[in-house]
């Protein structure tokens, strides 16, 4: 399901089951400050992208969004990510260009990964909190706060 007010690029590859909210913006050129190739963009089989969301076009490789991801309102994603499988974005979260986002993790409300940055599979990354080049993340973990600390880990339940 794609909303009649989505701009969808002609470069961007959507599986089946996918669903994607009103006034989002998929696949535009990479912001970047030389021309870059529009490598596109690929999302996977049964993520949802709820609106006005958007994802920006890789400038060296397609920037990748995995299954069963849940995407909320007004989150962006950089040119060149990677966003795993069964990834939640939440309102407001911010990932730069470049960045891997691990499989299972949670980016909680207006958080910001700066781009080149990597965060391990299943992380929750705090409201607002702020992720760095000199984080030092491990997988399963829990971290708020501007820059990101550690909290223990996270356990589901």
């Amino acid at each position: 399901m794609i909303h009649p007010t989505a701009i969808i690029y002609p470069n961007v590859k959507i599986e089946e089951n996918v669903s994607i909210g009103p006034y989002c913006i998929i696949g535009s050129p990479a912001e970047w400050k030389s021309n870059k190739e529009n490598m596109g963009v690929v999302i996977r089989s049964g993520t949802i992208i709820t609106g006005m969301v958007t994802i920006d076009s890789g400038g060296v490789h397609p920037t990748y969004i995995g299954e069963n991801c849940y995407i909320m309102k007004h989150a962006h994603i950089g040119h060149d990510s990677i966003i795993e499988d069964n990834v939640t974005l939440s309102c407001g979260a911010k990932i730069g260009g470049h960045c891997i986002i691990g499989e299972g993790t949670n980016i909680g409300l207006n958080a910001v990964i700066h781009q080149k940055v990597s965060v391990p599979y299943g992380c929750m990354i705090g409201a607002s909190s702020f992720v760095g080049k000199k984080s030092n993340l491990k997988p399963n973990h829990k971290y708020v706060g501007v820059p990101v600390r550690e909290l223990g880990e996270n356990i589901k339940k």
